[in-house]
């Protein structure tokens, strides 16, 4: 009985020491795999991905040197400490034609830089002239005397804050979704006889169509169907009597009363361009109602 006891207390002292060496090796390897770790990371961060390449797809008119310059990135600067986010800022902040700027990594030591160019989509009335502004209320220019042609004008939007490269800013923060609503409404219609626009009564916007109609828009929900809806009427009218003017009204949601107008004022000097379309589109007019008769 004495021999057997021995051998089981022999039997758990090996066992104790084999779950020791084990817990010991797993340590050694847990330990071994952190250090691996943190070398390949600390290699990553000085020694490995390093930039030696920088490639720039840039719509806008500003040299692609400058915009690299602009963007703080070196050759030589570690790609994955690269904060791409900044970068990008760097670059739009500086460029007003900038609409969208990223930055991109492609490993192991590329650098990809691209910029989109802004679209002006309307002129911005203001006490010195004009803001030019694309679809985003990036300001992209100060017109101090005449729109930019072939754009829109609109009125009644009260900018507070209107400088080149940043976004446009309204006294009545509401009327800032509005414009961009209106903007992106006309550009997809595009109708380039739809030249000026009122927005200072936002639930009776204005719009002013040629040179003989204003539409009463009503506010600016639906505004792509209600323009496009304004549009074929106009276009009836002017078959009918391109001299006349008119003045449209939105009744409900899809119907438009029209009514006989003398004088139609305009809230700002119809621009040059405008006559010139006008008269082609009237001589369009009559070719087309010279053919259905």
């Amino acid at each position: 009985m004495q021999d057997v006891v021995k051998q089981n207390v022999r039997r758990q002292r090996s066992s104790k020491r084999r779950r020791r060496r084990t817990r010991t090796h797993r340590s050694y390897i847990f330990l071994v795999i952190v250090l691996v770790i943190g070398l390949a990371a600390a290699l990553s961060m000085t020694l490995f991905f390093n930039i030696t390449e920088i490639v720039v797809n840039n719509e806008t008119d500003t040299p692609d040197e400058q915009i690299v310059e602009l963007s703080g990135i070196r050759y030589q600067d570690n790609l994955i400490r690269l904060d791409t986010v900044i970068a990008a800022e760097r670059v739009r902040a500086n460029i007003a034609y900038a609409e969208k700027v990223t930055v991109k990594r492609r490993f192991p030591s590329t650098v990809e830089i691209n910029v989109e160019r802004a679209v002006p989509v309307a002129n911005i009335t203001q006490s010195y002239g004009y803001l030019l502004v694309s679809a985003s209320n990036r300001v992209l220019e100060e017109l101090k005397e005449d729109p930019y042609p072939g754009l829109i004008i609109i009125s009644g939007y009260n900018p507070a804050e209107g400088s080149i490269g940043m976004v446009l800013r309204s006294e009545d923060e509401k009327r800032d979704n509005i414009l961009k609503t209106l903007t992106a409404a006309v550009s997809e219609c595009g109708n380039p006889l739809i030249w000026s626009l009122d927005m200072a009564d936002q639930s009776d916007i204005i719009v002013y169509i040629g040179n003989n109609a204003v539409f009463h828009l009503g506010s600016a929900n639906d505004a792509v169907y209600k323009l496009n809806l304004a549009q074929d009427v106009f276009e009836r009218l002017n078959q009918l009597n391109s001299q006349k003017k008119y003045m449209l009204t939105m009744i409900g949601n899809n119907q438009i009363s029209v009514l006989p107008q003398e004088n139609i004022a305009n809230p700002v000097t119809a621009p040059a361009w405008l006559s010139t379309l006008v008269e082609t589109t009237a001589s369009t007019t009559e070719t087309t109602s010279s053919a259905i008769e």
